[in-house]
């Protein structure tokens, strides 16, 4: 499990999240990229796009930055699970390693866990990307880091969302 600084819980923890439609477009040039990246792939119908549609090599610039996070049944009705499945370098520099194959409430404390899972949750709702900012306030030494978020959707059927396709971008690691 990540080492937090101190005792946290969900409301103070809150990252600051919008759907794409009702925010600007994120202020960091990655995950501009991403986004337009993202959009490219849209089917013709407005079908998502599946895990199959990205191509590493035309991602090569953003792969540090990116994530992939597996959209799983919860053992509770209507409670979704979200393992990490991809994590790019800029990611594993702040999380460490370990975290791939590992399910969200197995890693980070119970109130950033739920934060996590409120995020991604409200990105397989709306199906549309989700913009998110914040301060790493709850891993040790880590509380000076700002961060920005970019969550997209990824359906293999083009439908039901099965992979959260994203990208962070962490202020004062560039």
């Amino acid at each position: 499990m990540i080492e937090h600084t101190t005792p946290l819980d969900a409301a103070t923890l809150r990252f600051n999240a919008t759907g794409a439609a009702d925010a600007p477009m994120p202020q960091a040039p990655v995950l501009q990229d991403l986004l337009r990246y993202w959009q490219s792939k849209l089917g013709d119908d407005g079908s998502l796009p599946g895990r199959a549609a990205l191509d590493p090599l035309e991602l090569r610039g953003l792969l540090p930055h990116i994530y992939l996070i597996d959209v799983l049944p919860g053992t509770v009705p209507d409670r979704l699970r979200f393992r990490v499945r991809l994590l790019g370098d800029r990611h594993v520099e702040v999380y460490g390693l370990g975290l791939v194959g590992k399910v969200i409430d197995d890693v980070f404390p119970p109130a950033v866990a739920a934060e996590f899972n409120r995020l991604y949750g409200a990105v397989v709702r709306r199906r549309m990307p989700i913009v998110n900012r914040g301060q790493v306030s709850w891993i040790r030494n880590k509380e000076w880091l700002h961060y920005e978020g970019l969550h997209a959707p990824l359906a293999a059927d083009g439908k039901t969302i099965d992979t959260i396709f994203g990208a962070g971008a962490f202020i004062g690691l560039d």
